[in-house]
């Protein structure tokens, strides 16, 4: 069994809730999960030092959200923006559920220090 860790610092936006509109209909991310993504990809890249695992193999995945509020939040929009930038940065080859077998979400209070703690174990 292989084990990764991360911890993403900041809070998690939810991808799909600040959706854009194009003029020809297609939407894209809104600009504050852009640029949270472009924050987060090289913490990720750097937590894996050099290695760039892209597994392709069933695995499990926890994610420990701990927010800087007590905003209403629904767990699903931070798990799925956690799960497609695990794809983005090379982590994960798919979030699909041959690849993600199990998500375990868990979300804390943690005023000084808003992050999420990721683990992605194979199995």
């Amino acid at each position: 069994m292989c084990v990764y860790e991360f911890t993403l610092q900041g809070e998690t936006p939810a991808k799909k809730n600040s959706r854009l509109t194009l003029p020809n209909g297609k939407t894209i991310p809104g600009k504050r999960f852009r640029q949270w993504r472009e924050a987060v990809i090289p913490q990720v890249q750097a937590q894996l030092k050099g290695t760039r695992p892209l597994l392709d193999e069933p695995c499990e995945v926890a994610l420990l959200f701990y927010h800087g509020d007590f905003r209403r939040r629904d767990c699903d929009n931070g798990a799925s923006s956690v799960l497609d930038l695990l794809v983005d940065a090379g982590v994960l080859s798919d979030d699909n559920w041959k690849i993600v077998r199990s998500l375990n979400v868990t979300n804390e209070y943690d005023k000084g220090s808003p992050r999420c703690e990721i683990k992605v174990m194979t199995i």
